[in-house]
């Protein structure tokens, strides 16, 4: 998700994963998942099959772990703002981790088309000491409608290039040796 606020001295472009649950439906979802994994645990214990129950309760475990991290990863964020001749880019799950400043002069867009033409399309912002990726998160539409809002913020492209193909190169020459 792409969010947007321009005003008279600075814009903010907010780049967002799409979320498809909040915390607290993953919370319900969790609770139902392993309540009922421990529940059939539960009842196998008392049918005599005892060693279910510690395994059920791994499984519940890693069921809670492993959705926690997804959504946890859904609350990364990217804000961009353009306030006089400065680019400030923060980045972080619940507030700013990271900063970085750049003078928007010597700031551009370097792209990198996909291999695959269903793939978005890859965008760094750049200048002559820093390099970062944006919205790796987004999906195909909200990287062109943040390309067109970074555009419109006066950032030009001055790179564009296909994506690397040396993993796939390297593979080639491997496979094509052993036949």
């Amino acid at each position: 998700m792409v969010l947007c606020s321009e005003l008279p001295q600075e814009t903010v472009i907010t780049l967002l994963p799409n979320r498809s649950s909040s915390w607290t439906k993953t919370c319900l979802f969790i609770f139902i998942i392993c309540g009922m994994m421990l529940l059939i645990g539960t009842f196998w214990a008392f049918v005599g099959a005892w060693m279910i129950l510690p395994f059920s309760g791994i499984e519940a475990a890693l069921v809670t772990f492993f959705l926690y991290r997804v959504c946890l990863g859904t609350y990364h964020k990217q804000v961009i703002t353009f306030s006089g001749d400065n680019v400030l880019i923060e980045s972080g799950k619940h507030f700013p981790k990271h900063r970085w400043q750049l003078t928007k002069d010597r700031t551009y867009l370097a792209l990198t088309e996909p291999r695959n033409p269903q793939s978005p399309l890859g965008i760094k912002i750049s200048d002559s000491i820093t390099s970062l990726e944006l919205g790796s998160f987004l999906n195909k539409t909200d990287k062109q409608f943040a390309l067109a809002k970074l555009r419109a913020s006066g950032l030009t492209i001055r790179e564009y290039k296909k994506a690397d193909d040396a993993p796939f190169l390297f593979l080639t020459r491997i496979f094509s040796a052993h036949h």
